[in-house]
């Protein structure tokens, strides 16, 4: 007698999201429905506001009626969404799941930073995720991490939780980065080093302006640039400043959020990745990095070595900003080691999201 297909609400809401819980949310939705056994059906919060992360052009109250819209989907309509499709479980890739209801649900921990990380979000931001975190940790029946790294801080911080509800499910490279046409981007004449991700100070851009700044004191290439691909997001008034006060304006190009061609074409011709993070839970861009053959320089932090190891990227503690522009140097003054490149390559074809998607399905499949 066959299996029973098991019927799953899967919250898409932040599927529009420019941050990596939009790609996530993307790249498990699509591997998660060509699973077998399994019948998804689809939710999402029906706002644009997930689809802008930029806090500081989002008024008071604006963000206030955001708020008690999602309260809303999460207390009323999301429960109620899943008990009107007949569904046995819900998934939110994100720590954002049900408020309430008898149907069980399975959340995504991304990362702990509302806690590590507390001064870096408003008093709104940080109240509300906090908040939401821990009772969703109560109620879920099982929980998703992107690595062992995040796995092993909630099993230490909240040490009522089971081990056996905490599933490692990883992320990997955006498969329409990974397919897209690379398209060139206007305004980049010469060679220059990339960072990509959301400017918020968890980030730490500044120590790589910082640094790359120290470079061109010792090496003033003239056209050398620092290339930032990635949308505003929140508290983000210190990069620009230290932009400004380090006289960078003309070698600092920020892009904002950039579509997969333009990004594919930016893997392709940097000289590496910057990936001076303070806190990860994951990190997706090195990944989409060794998949597109551009070297990476990375912060030496837990997620980080997990996820991109230690022989594939050059690893620098992400505060020592000398050990920052002396690894900018390295890269700038010699070409890639075309050994290091293959490695990394194979490497990030480990990480898929069909894999992934087979252990959520044993998540799943066990919350109920």
């Amino acid at each position: 007698m066959p299996a029973r297909t098991l019927r799953v609400l899967y919250d898409d809401s932040l599927a529009e999201n420019p941050a990596g819980s939009g790609t996530v949310a993307r790249g498990l939705l699509a591997a998660l429905q060509r699973q077998d056994g399994l019948d998804i059906v689809v939710s999402e919060f029906g706002r644009p506001s997930v689809a802008s992360i930029d806090v500081a052009r989002k008024t008071p109250a604006r963000r206030l009626l955001n708020a008690v819209a999602h309260l809303r989907y999460f207390g009323l309509e999301l429960p109620a969404r899943a008990r009107q499709a007949g569904c046995d479980v819900i998934f939110s890739p994100s720590s954002l799941g049900p408020l309430r209801g008898t149907t069980p649900a399975v959340i995504t921990i991304h990362d702990l930073s509302p806690l590590r990380y507390a001064s870096t979000f408003d008093l709104v931001n940080r109240t509300y995720l906090q908040g939401m975190l821990r009772w969703q940790l109560q109620r879920s029946a099982a929980i998703s991490t992107g690595t062992q790294a995040v796995r092993g801080e909630l099993l230490e911080r909240f040490r009522r939780l089971r081990p056996d509800r905490v599933y490692v499910v990883p992320d990997a490279p955006d498969p329409a980065l990974l397919g897209a046409t690379p398209t060139a981007v206007a305004g980049i004449d010469g060679e220059f080093f990339l960072m990509v991700g959301t400017i918020e100070p968890r980030k730490n851009h500044v120590t790589a302006i910082r640094a790359f700044a120290a470079y061109l004191e010792r090496q003033p290439e003239p056209n050398l640039s620092l290339v930032i691909a990635g949308s505003p997001g929140w508290r983000y008034q210190p990069v620009l400043d230290a932009i400004r006060s380090l006289g960078l304006e003309s070698r600092v190009l920020r892009l904002g959020r950039v579509e997969a061609g333009r990004l594919h074409w930016l893997y392709r011709h940097a000289r590496a990745l910057l990936f001076p993070s303070l806190y990860e839970g994951f990190g997706i861009p090195p990944l989409e990095a060794f998949a597109l053959a551009c070297p990476v320089i990375a912060s030496r932090i837990a997620a980080v070595v997990e996820v991109a190891g230690e022989t594939t990227a050059t690893l620098v503690d992400p505060d020592d900003v000398p050990g920052w522009a002396r690894a900018i140097e390295a890269a700038a003054s010699s070409p890639p080691d075309p050994e290091r490149i293959a490695r990394a390559r194979e490497r990030a074809r480990r990480y898929t999201w069909e894999a992934s998607a087979h252990t959520l399905r044993d998540a799943l499949l066990a919350a109920t």
